[in-house]
């Protein structure tokens, strides 16, 4: 299925009256490709680099592992400009605070290529994350202002398609760049890219009009109804970001492990363990086009509990591998697959499930979503690194644990909202 026909899909149903500019007309595919492009960003910038680590490493004189800690802090920086983005956003508007975030981002960028230690690369890693994590907030942001509901489930499903494309093709970059010029020429690369997003915001990313403005500041409801503090007075929504933090945390454990479960204890070579994570994204994507469909006929609250359920069976399957068939492959194999792939529907359902109880602080709203999905993915995912001693088991259990507590998180949440 095309971009175009997807977008002729989903009309907006405008939940904001006040912003007319905007009802009542198909989503274009440009301000689709924009949104995508901001969400791609962070995880390109995250993934680009990896294969310069080594030649980093060397200039600086550290080990290497002094470098991977830019992965970690690239994750603590966009929670932290999440969290400055989203309230500003809702006060300053999504496409100031898009193009902040992108100049903080590629100033960021630039600022890592004068780097001569590894203290200021962690500095101007931060501070590239945070313009990163300023920008990313905008995009659920702006879903939820101009759609609701199924339409919100469906435009999260696309740019969660569009995006997959970025972290599968950012190592190739990196190792294309650095086979022509240095380490520094990555970052360069990243900051060109944010220059260019920059100009599709300004393009494509609409304005509040005058009568929307005027709207706005008369229904605005008063400070107990808009800030961070705010989010969590909405105690029906909170299961659903719970939801999607553990379900997140699934495919972080997932991650963090992935090379030591299967190179270390399956002894997989790394051509043959591409392979296999090349299969989780195939999954990924056919369930994500799976739920876009399903989304004709079903709530995203109804789809979110059933692809929970899916990743909780890919949990249990793991943990038969473990102790039925430890040395098959594939046994293994199918319930990572299973696990991660069912991230494909959990995603886009659970922030349109939390989204629809913000009205007015989307920003807000987006800026706690993600920053608990980070925080609590990191928090997770370093928790089952630490207990596995090079074993499955405490992975895998971490895993099925996390679904469970989605699962669980989901269910009380949707109870709620029906009551």
């Amino acid at each position: 299925m095309t971009t175009q026909s997807i977008t002729e899909e989903i009309t907006i149903k405008t939940t904001n009256e006040a912003d007319s500019t905007l009802a009542a007309k198909t989503i274009s595919k440009t301000l689709i490709l924009t949104l995508a492009a901001v969400f791609a960003i962070s995880p390109f910038a995250i993934d680009s680099y990896l294969p310069a680590m080594p030649s980093m490493a060397a200039a600086m004189q550290v080990d290497i592992s002094m470098v991977s800690v830019t992965v970690s802090l690239y994750i603590l920086g966009m929670a932290v400009g999440q969290l400055i983005g989203g309230p500003l956003s809702d006060r300053r508007g999504r496409r100031f605070v898009m193009m902040l975030g992108l100049l903080i981002f590629a100033a960021g960028s630039v600022l890592l290529t004068t780097s001569s230690s590894i203290e200021t690369l962690w500095l101007w890693r931060f501070i590239q994350a945070a313009g990163g994590g300023m920008a990313v907030v905008g995009v659920p942001a702006i879903i939820r202002d101009i759609s609701s509901g199924k339409e919100s489930a469906k435009l999260f499903s696309l740019i969660a398609l569009i995006m997959m494309i970025a972290p599968s093709i950012a190592p190739t970059v990196g190792t294309l760049i650095l086979s022509m010029s240095g380490w520094q020429w990555i970052f360069y690369f990243l900051a060109v890219i944010a220059v260019i997003v920059i100009a599709l915001v300004m393009l494509f990313i609409p304005t509040l009009s005058e009568r929307t403005k005027k709207t706005l500041s008369t229904t605005q409801p008063d400070s107990k109804s808009s800030g961070l503090r705010s989010v969590f007075r909405q105690k029906n929504a909170l299961g659903f970001m719970f939801a999607q933090a553990f379900a997140y945390s699934v495919m972080m454990t997932f991650l963090t492990n992935a090379s030591m479960i299967y190179m270390e204890i399956f002894g997989v070579s790394a051509a043959h363990f591409s392979m296999l994570f090349i299969a989780n994204i195939c999954g990924l994507v056919i369930i994500n086009r799976l739920n876009t469909l399903l989304l004709r006929w079903y709530e995203p609250a109804t789809l979110l509990k059933c692809f929970l359920l899916l990743q909780v069976g890919g949990g249990l399957i793991l943990i038969a591998s473990v102790f039925i068939a430890p040395d098959l492959l594939y046994f293994a194999v199918a319930g990572f697959v299973i696990s991660i792939a069912a991230n494909g529907g959990i995603m886009a359902n659970a922030s349109a499930c939390f989204l629809k109880y913000y009205a007015f602080n989307a920003g807000s709203a987006s800026a706690v979503l993600g920053a608990m999905q980070y925080a609590v993915g990191a928090a997770v995912s370093a928790f089952a690194a630490v207990i596995s001693s090079g074993k499955m088991l405490p992975v895998v259990l971490v895993m099925l644990l996390s679904s469970a507590a989605a699962l669980v998180s989901a269910v009380s949440a949707d109870k709620k909202s029906r009551n």
